[in-house]
C-alpha cells in the first residue's frame, strides 16, 4: 500500500532524512519501520491492558 503524506513540518522531514541517513536507509523505510514499531507497541499496551482487566 502506498501512502502520501501532504503538510508536514519541513523541519521533520530534514530530521527523517537525518537519521535515514545515519541508519543507511531510506526515508521511507525508517518510516515503514517507525510505523511497525509503533504498532506493536499498541498492541502490548492492550494486550497488557487485557490482563490487568482479567485480575
Amino acid at each position: 500500500m502506498d501512502m502520501f503524506l501532504q503538510n508536514i513540518d519541513l523541519i521533520a522531514v530534514k530530521k527523517i532524512d537525518e537519521i535515514a541517513k545515519e541508519k543507511n536507509i531510506s526515508s521511507q523505510e525508517l518510516l515503514k519501520v517507525g510505523l511497525k514499531r509503533r504498532e506493536v507497541q499498541r498492541e502490548i499496551k492492550d494486550y497488557d491492558k487485557g490482563r490487568k482487566e482479567k485480575s
